[in-house]
């Protein structure tokens, strides 16, 4: 007979491991290269992985955007591309040996440095339908955080608890910041990416009822002061 914490063992879900995405094996000799298509199981356009110490690239990174990497020496940087449609976007590769969905859980982002007396909003939106590479209609699902002017550590986005859902079934995800009132592209930089590949989603969640994502929205917004201060790292 199987001891009991085996057959606990086996009785139990086993919990998906995310993938972390760290882009730090990825060679930046002059400080900034292309992905490679697929990079672990995904495909990521309006991006480059960047390393902001490196001396090449010290008339273009400021200091205040060295802590863009998390887990040094790399991170991404993107913006909208050319005709100001599509943000910093990652999908599934057509030729991944995995599900051809997934569940983002989470990842740290920062706009780049910008002049007062402006604000960033930096929004996220994931798609569960593509056709052709391009998104179908509106997103499945939608957020945003807003950076004051200031000093900016990058900022931990939890899918899931800040937005009130789980970004299931993804087949597609785009990351866009809007600086000032005349909602100006701007560039961000993205680091240590977790999702779970293999995850179809089901059922749609419904949306979380106003006063709770306000609620939520509400402390984001303390945080990302708290990192604007210097006084925590969200």
């Amino acid at each position: 007979m199987k001891p009991l914490y085996i057959l606990l063992l086996l009785s139990s879900p086993i919990a998906a491991i995310p993938t972390v995405l760290n882009f730090d094996n990825l060679p930046t000799p002059h400080g900034l290269t292309s992905l490679p298509s697929p990079y672990h199981n995904l495909t990521f356009t309006n991006a480059a992985a960047f390393s902001p110490r490196s001396s090449a690239l010290a008339d273009i990174i400021t200091p205040n955007d060295h802590n863009c990497a998390i887990s040094a020496p790399n991170a991404i940087i993107g913006s909208r591309d050319e005709e100001g449609g599509r943000g910093l976007r990652f999908e599934t590769a057509s030729n991944a040996s995995n599900s051809t969905s997934f569940l983002l859980k989470q990842f740290w982002v920062k706009p780049m440095d910008f002049p007062a007396p402006g604000s960033v909003k930096v929004t996220v939106s994931g798609y569960r339908r593509v056709q052709s590479n391009v998104t179908v209609a509106n997103p499945d699902f939608k957020w945003h955080v807003d950076f004051p002017f200031g000093y900016h550590l990058p900022f931990l986005v939890k899918m899931e608890e800040y937005s009130g859902r789980k970004w299931t079934g993804l087949r597609a995800v785009e990351v866009a910041a809007d600086y000032g009132e005349q909602a100006l592209d701007w560039e961000v930089c993205l680091d240590d990416l977790a999702v779970e590949f293999g995850d179809e989603g089901g059922q749609m969640e419904g949306e979380p009822e106003e006063n709770v994502g306000e609620e939520r929205q509400r402390r984001v917004g303390l945080q990302v002061a708290m990192a604007d201060k210097g006084q925590a790292r969200p």
